[in-house]
């Protein structure tokens, strides 16, 4: 295949130039080498297959078409064929891959940003006391520790020394050998329960919102995650999904160790934004007049302070969403999970164009929705943006 062709005198440049502008041709490099089979006594030197690639590129296509040509491939998904796992195509790839991120990173962030929300205001409306300043102190550390030192710390702690994880993987694999389900098919499943409850969590929250009381609001709260626990333990034993219950949460075993890890990191700097930003909003006159009022200390802190202070921690936190696939890299590597960040490394140091292509051009794609989907959360929490914008 033309990826093992050995480097000298400019043949990498000659290589790198080809692929990419194979991508904008109606063939590629792969499919261009394929034409002259191994053991044929006529198969051409492969660096001559590759310069006489370049000429028919260059100079026998037109430019305009070409371009038109790649634009239209781009927005049809067709990236050509990866080199180092030809015949499969880069969309393939990160179709494989990417439920495996996405259930990873969607509980890390989930999970960091409530904690850290929720200690943010705790810290910001008891400033002063002892018990903000030792986790003030507490969450900078843990936000500015090295990161590569502290989950190799946790992996040699949890892992080796005390053996209560497992270290690297995601699955064992004596357990999957039989399995009657792709781990593909088990990764999708866990996607789409956890997007269900996590839909049905919002809603209750918005709901509740409304409930004066603040008792009643808590004992409706709570009861719906003791509906939802019960719910979801008879949905995971049911049919096709009581079957794929065991390989679920063999993977959910895998998962603790790097969601604990990247956790720890994730929340302290969502708490010590919100602590910040909610400091700020105290100081506004609304704070006095609700006080003035006589409302309780904890609806103005809920109900007034953090909501205003909501703002800027929702617009970090999809900004956070945004590099979830391409900071991905340094942890799935050492965590050995086999996901978008593996991709991604692997296909920049084997020199594979099309996926390394195709992996940014998913991740710019998802940037524009995440901010797309921050522009219309930001119309919700503020209500001055609404009234703007009809006005």
């Amino acid at each position: 295949m033309c990826l093992t062709l050995p480097r000298y005198s400019g043949f990498t440049t000659v290589k790198f130039v080809s692929s990419f502008i194979s991508r904008i041709t109606a063939s590629d490099a792969v499919s261009f080498c394929s034409i002259f089979p191994p053991g044929n006594s006529h198969n051409p030197d492969k660096n001559f297959v590759f310069s006489l690639f370049m000429i028919n590129t260059l100079f026998l296509c037109s430019i305009t078409e070409t371009a038109i040509l790649y634009i239209g491939n781009f927005f049809q998904g067709d990236f050509g064929y990866s080199y180092k796992h030809f015949p499969r195509t880069p969309i393939e790839l990160i179709a494989e891959r990417l439920p495996r991120t996405l259930m990873l990173f969607a509980m890390v962030n989930i999970i960091a940003f409530y904690t850290g929300f929720l200690i943010g205001k705790i810290l910001a409306w008891r400033r002063g006391s002892k018990s903000e300043t030792w986790i003030t102190v507490t969450s900078v550390f843990s936000y500015t520790i090295f990161y590569p030192w502290w989950a190799l710390m946790m992996l040699w702690f949890f892992g080796y020394k005390l053996n209560w994880l497992p270290i690297g993987k995601f699955l064992y694999p004596e357990k999957w050998y039989d399995a009657p389900y792709d781990s593909d098919v088990i990764f999708v499943s866990m996607i789409k329960f956890t997007l269900v409850v996590s839909v049905v969590q919002i809603l209750v929250y918005i709901y509740t919102r409304n409930i004066e009381s603040l008792s009643m609001r808590r004992n409706v709260r709570f009861a719906s995650l003791v509906t939802i626990a019960i719910l979801s333990l008879l949905y995971w034993n049911q049919g096709d999904l009581a079957v794929q219950k065991p390989y679920a949460m063999d993977i959910a075993y895998h998962m603790i160790l790097p969601i604990f890890t990247v956790t720890v990191v994730a929340f302290a700097g969502t708490a010590l934004l919100t602590r910040t930003t909610m400091m700020e909003v105290m100081k506004d006159d609304f704070i006095l007049t609700a006080r003035a009022k006589g409302l309780s200390q904890k609806r103005i802190r809920d109900r007034h302070a953090a909501r205003n202070a909501l703002l800027p921690v929702v617009t970090s936190f999809i900004f956070t969403i945004v590099t979830i696939i391409d900071g991905s890299v340094l942890t799935e590597t050492i965590f050995s999970w086999p996901g978008m960040g593996q991709l991604i490394l692997d296909a920049v140091l084997e020199e594979d164009i099309p996926v390394a292509m195709a992996s940014f051009s998913f991740i710019g794609v998802f940037a524009l929705i995440a901010h797309f989907i921050a522009d219309i959360s930001y119309a919700y929490l503020d209500p001055r943006i609404r009234i703007q914008s009809q006005g």
